[in-house]
């Protein structure tokens, strides 16, 4: 049986414009199918590396760090991070939480710490060396040759010590006011001359060789008398005083080298009666070989280096702050 054509009186384009037709049907109307746009990417964010940073006796400081980097999804992009950049940290590590929220409403976080060490600081900074020539800083070369070496003098190497040790207080001075065969019994005047001239925070002592060298009764307290005049001197002033005890001395040119122990022991009571600091030069010199030179009074470049490591030991436990 065979069916006369449907006539629509709209016609084709009327028919596709009244009837809800699939796509496929839409294509024979001579429309093309749109499909919806693809959602943007999710947000993605990037947290600058830890950070690291000193803080000058523990105190809490300003840190900034570069702000988190952000990728895909809808702008704008809002990031904020918590604590913020240009904020103060305390010591230790604090933990930084970073948000980024799209216009779309999609979130994205990081994190990152921040490290801070505490460093410490002196109470003091500016010294003043006092003594004869182990203090100046000559070597012995050989027995007949004695010669000035201020850069291996024990002041020098104990400023680069405590400036490296202490590397946000680049003030840190050490005067050298050793003098090359200076007795202590002669030298009282010229250290009250040297503190007025000067006007340092704290004293290093390092005195008595001469003295000792001379032929004298009762010369080892009398040594000793006058390292505790120079002490008292300092002290005066209100002056912390390092007075060090002297290390082992020999032939052939110290005369009484077995002077040293007993008027080390002395010099250790006066230090403790005067409030003054010990500095063990004698203990930290033991008997190791290669620490005195050919003459047997005056150090080696090593020496110097072990009578420097006493000093800042006792600098550091008597002045360093303590830390929070």
């Amino acid at each position: 049986m065979a069916f006369a054509p449907i006539i629509l009186p709209f016609g084709r384009r009327g028919l596709c414009a009244a009837i809800a037709l699939p796509a496929l049907v839409w294509a024979g109307c001579g429309k093309t199918p749109t499909s919806p746009p693809p959602p943007p990417p999710t947000v993605v964010l990037a947290c600058p590396a830890p950070v690291q940073t000193g803080s000058p006796g523990g105190a809490p400081v300003a840190v900034t760090y570069a702000p988190p980097v952000a990728s895909g999804g809808m702008a704008p992009i809002a990031t904020t991070c918590t604590p913020p950049s240009g904020g103060l940290f305390t010591a230790g590590t604090t933990p930084v939480t970073c948000t980024a929220r799209d216009a779309a409403g999609r979130s994205a976080t990081c994190g990152f710490g921040v490290t801070v060490t505490a460093r410490p600081l002196l109470a003091q900074t500016r010294f003043l060396a006092f003594g004869d020539s182990l203090t100046e800083g000559k070597l012995s070369v050989t027995l007949a040759l004695l010669i000035d070496a201020p850069a291996h003098a024990y002041t020098t190497k104990l400023a680069a010590a405590l400036r490296d040790a202490y590397p946000d207080q680049p003030q840190i001075t050490v005067i050298n006011e050793g003098l090359a065969g200076e007795r202590a019994s002669d030298s009282l005047n010229r250290l009250n001359g040297a503190l007025s001239t000067h006007r340092p925070e704290a004293v290093l002592l390092m005195h008595g060789v001469n003295d000792l060298n001379a032929i004298e009764t009762g010369i080892t307290q009398k040594t000793v008398d006058a390292v505790e005049e120079l002490i008292k001197a300092a002290r005066s002033r209100g002056l912390t005083v390092f007075v060090a005890t002297l290390p082992p001395l020999s032939p052939p040119k110290a005369s009484c080298p077995e002077c040293v122990e007993p008027f080390n022991e002395r010099l250790r009571g006066v230090a403790a009666a005067k409030g003054a600091v010990l500095v063990e030069v004698y203990a930290a010199w033991g008997n190791r070989p290669g620490l005195m030179g050919a003459d047997g009074i005056h150090p080696t470049e090593a020496g110097y280096e072990v009578i420097a490591g006493a000093f800042f030991e006792a600098i550091r436990k008597a002045l360093e702050s303590p830390l929070p």
